[in-house]
């Protein structure tokens, strides 16, 4: 009898430490580690200068803090972006593009970029994704590593003057996949905001042959005997009508793309179109994967855009047919 009672009691226990530790564990995810405050170098700030000197002169109005986060229970690298002294903010995700070390944040990336958005009176933070950067884990591009951005939800609960009932999440590339996929796991975010994102793998794999071996076999987990599933998964345009329907988007693409051509982010503004997804799309002319022939013009709609969900409150536009 009495072993019997001791057999039960551990098994009680081996239940309980898995089930409520895992919990445990999980109800972490966001929970700021490590907070260290970053300077920008002089070299930093110089070539922020010569890209944008408006922004070099408001940059002293802005903190940046390297960070270390939970997401399922492994230690992740972000960053922090926001204004200094007192108010409430409306917040903003930003994730980055590229896959493992390529395109990873650096200085620069956080100053010029993460310093913008912060500029405009938003708390910015961003990951560099599990695998990177010093970050436990293995990236996915897409896969388990998504839960490092909806985890940053729960990071701005920690930060001060961060408005958390008004939350933005923007992205570019790879980083518009995850946008997108953050979309389809969750109604958190007021407006989306995706600059030639990643919507259609098979699309890709046909203009980027050489993606298949060197980047979604490398990071995708058993790719080959799963393909169609893990390229469905990470292919907005096959569950366009399981986004947040309460979250705006505005898409933007340049025409001359060859990274990620603009054929994509049609295919899934048609997409959205037909389940009635309010969405604003934009295609440049002539430009590149990072509009660089029309940088000022993206950030100017970036900002209108957030700023009119965000800042103002602004409804969501009637997507049915309609006006005389």
């Amino acid at each position: 009898m009495q072993n019997t009672t001791l057999m039960k009691l551990r098994i009680l226990t081996i239940v309980y430490v898995c089930c409520f530790g895992h919990y445990f564990a999980y109800a972490q995810d966001g929970k700021i580690i490590e907070k260290e405050r970053m300077t920008l170098s002089e070299t930093t700030i110089e070539k922020i200068q010569k890209a944008d000197s408006e922004l070099a002169l408001v940059l002293k109005k802005i903190e940046f803090y390297r960070i270390t986060y939970l997401s399922d229970d492994l230690k992740i690298k972000g960053f922090i972006a926001k204004p200094r002294g007192t108010g409430n903010f409306p917040c903003i995700i930003s994730n980055r593009g590229g896959s493992g070390e390529f395109g990873k944040w650096n200085e620069i990336g956080v100053g010029y970029f993460l310093g913008k958005l912060a500029s405009w009176g938003y708390v910015v933070v961003a990951s560099q994704y599990r695998g990177n950067d010093g970050s436990e884990g293995q990236d996915e591009i897409g896969g388990k590593d998504i839960n490092d951005v909806l985890s940053l939800v729960n990071t701005l609960t920690e930060i001060d003057n961060a408005d958390t009932t008004r939350i933005g999440i923007e992205g570019a590339s790879r980083g518009g996949m995850m946008t997108y996929l953050a979309l389809k796991k969750s109604c958190t975010f007021k407006a989306a905001s995706v600059l030639a994102g990643s919507a259609n793998a098979f699309t890709h794999l046909i203009n980027r042959p050489d993606f298949e071996e060197n980047v979604y076999a490398k990071y995708i987990p058993d790719y080959y005997n799963n393909k169609e599933k893990e390229l469905k998964a990470r292919s907005a345009v096959f569950w366009a009508d399981q986004m947040c329907k309460t979250t705006p988007i505005l898409i933007m693409h340049g025409s001359s793309d060859w990274r990620v051509t603009a054929s994509e982010s049609l295919e899934l503004v048609q997409e959205l179109y037909k389940h009635k997804h309010p969405v604003r799309y934009m295609l440049f002319e002539g430009a590149d994967h990072r509009l660089s022939e029309f940088r000022s013009d993206f950030f100017a709609q970036t900002k209108s855009f957030f700023d009119h969900y965000l800042k103002e409150g602004d409804e969501l536009p009637n997507m049915e047919l309609h006006g005389r």
